[in-house]
């Protein structure tokens, strides 16, 4: 009975939010209210995954290593077993995102629906479509990312990390000239990722302004020439970000170039093995879908911080204490 209950008490899902009629002034702070300790399991399972995640890369040089002597049976069986560990350990740690997401919803739904009622009794014109917009829009939106807030760049930064750290440990030389991919996207990356920010909130503001213009009959021409400016704002953020993906991949294409050509002049001269090589080339394809992950979540932070700003500065709500 004691376990039955200590099992309910923890799938207990977090509202701390649900009889609080003001929600944080911080996105963060939101998330870290409406997830308490359970973003801190989430994190810690996260963790798990990207250990398991660049634990195959050793076994595949092993692999291939030993098939040029003898083969090995074990070294197969393992990266076995580590690829299910792995897929069940994502597979937990997915079902665990989404759930936070949905509690963060939840609790986002009832403190704007809570906040709608009493603006209600005052005539606010926020009670009609824009306060359901609110709802049911940006709500969906918010929750979603504050699901993996913390645990995503976890896990694709831990992932990073672990195997530069590794590469280093297996040839520093080589690891040196892996790093070069990235290098000039430390680059480009912060500048144009901010340049999309800046537009994004640019066309969020301009929205509003709409939205306020086209109940005015007074204000429609206005409107239609506020709808042309959110045009604009919205090409110049699809020709950065495309610019931005093509450097990007470019920068992976010729890094992955530099690893073969370097690597296989190495092994020529016999100062490295061909396993490390294809080991080095194995990890160099393996950084694309982690750093392509941190870009995307960096220009997802933005965009919900600016979604739950409005959120909360359209309801009025000051911080909390």
């Amino acid at each position: 009975m004691k376990l039955s209950r200590l099992v309910a008490a923890i799938s207990e899902p977090p509202h701390p939010q649900a009889q609080n009629p003001i929600l944080p002034s911080s996105f963060l702070r939101f998330v870290l209210l409406s997830g308490g300790w359970h973003q801190a399991a989430v994190c810690a399972l996260s963790v798990a995954v990207f250990l398991l995640n660049t634990a195959p890369i050793e076994t595949q040089r092993r692999i291939i290593d030993t098939a040029v002597h003898a083969g090995s049976i074990g070294a197969i069986l393992t990266l076995v077993m580590l690829q299910i560990a792995l897929g069940l350990a994502k597979l937990a740690m997915n079902v665990y995102r989404a759930w936070l997401g949905e509690c963060a919803t939840r609790d986002l739904r009832l403190v704007v629906t809570h906040r709608l009622e009493c603006m209600s009794e005052d005539g606010s014109d926020l009670t009609n479509g824009t306060g359901l917009a609110m709802i049911l829009a940006k709500a969906d939106d918010i929750g979603a990312f504050a699901g993996s807030s913390f645990s995503l760049p976890v896990v694709e930064i831990g992932f990073l990390a672990s195997i530069f750290v590794y590469l280093a440990f297996l040839d520093l030389r080589m690891m040196g000239i892996s790093l070069l991919i990235l290098a000039p996207q430390f680059v480009f990356v912060p500048l144009m990722q901010r340049a999309i920010n800046r537009r994004v909130a640019q066309r969020t503001r301009l929205l509003r302004r709409f939205g306020d213009e086209i109940l005015s009959p007074s204000r429609a021409e206005a409107s239609a020439r506020r709808l042309d400016e959110v045009f604009a704002v919205d090409i110049g953020v699809f020709e950065i970000k495309f610019t931005l993906n093509f450097l990007m991949n470019l920068t992976y294409s010729l890094g992955s170039l530099l690893v073969l050509g370097i690597g296989c002049v190495l092994a020529v001269r016999g100062q490295t093995e061909i396993a490390t090589v294809v080991t080095f080339l194995s990890a160099t394809t393996k950084i694309v879908d982690p750093w392509n992950d941190i870009v995307d979540w960096a220009r997802g932070l933005a965009m919900t911080t600016v979604k739950y700003d409005l959120i909360v500065g359209g309801l009025g709500m000051g911080p909390t204490s």
